[in-house]
């Protein structure tokens, strides 16, 4: 199980440059239909200095939200599970070069071609005409990656039975509450109970 964990870990570290990804293990030796409440453990303060209170509540509530649809009870104290959060944020550049050879040259176009690398992989453009030359003008670009860790933890043995993690670029303009619902409902579609008809 520890093993399976810690490759979700890495997993989500060299996926941080990809869109949203979203991985998951479980501990196959356990019966999920066994528990029936579930608790959230006490917010880890170093979340707050990089999650917004409402990205927070949002958080919260998705994250209470899957569980209660999959039959689960919300119980404060003593709960069967036990649920840990658990954010990071990290600072990524970008890469990307165009090149303007005849710029200076009266009657010539000029000839840019743009390498990118990020997190939408990379690509080259080029546009207009002429011979390319050298030098190319590289512009770098920063952008944030954050990861989403998510435990479910066996509260009598003391082990996690479940983890789930979340890792993709953060958008300038921050998150919506629909897009905190709907990436937390894709983050538990890994988890082996299904949710109950209503």
């Amino acid at each position: 199980m520890k093993k399976l964990l810690l490759f979700v870990l890495i997993s989500s570290v060299f996926m941080s440059c990809n869109p949203w990804k979203f991985v998951a293990e479980y501990d196959h030796n356990v019966d999920f239909k066994n528990y029936h409440t579930f608790g959230l453990l006490n917010w880890n303060p170093l979340n707050d200095k990089i999650v917004k209170p409402e990205t927070k509540k949002y958080l919260l509530l998705s994250i209470k939200e899957q569980l209660e649809e999959r039959g689960y009870v919300y119980q404060e104290n003593d709960a069967d599970l036990q649920v840990s959060i658990f954010v990071l944020v990290q600072e990524e550049t970008s890469y990307s070069a165009y090149a303007n050879h005849y710029a200076g040259y009266a009657g010539y176009s000029s000839m840019a071609v743009g390498v990118g690398v990020g997190s939408g992989g990379a690509g080259v453009a080029a546009y207009g005409y002429g011979m390319p030359t050298y030098p190319y003008t590289a512009v770098s670009h920063d952008y944030n990656v954050g990861t989403l860790i998510v435990d479910l933890l066996d509260r009598d043995k003391k082990r996690q039975v479940w983890q789930g993690v979340a890792s993709g670029r953060l958008a300038d303009d921050g998150v919506t509450e629909k897009d905190v619902y709907r990436d937390i409902n894709r983050l538990f579609a890994t988890l082996p109970v299904k949710k109950v008809k209503k």
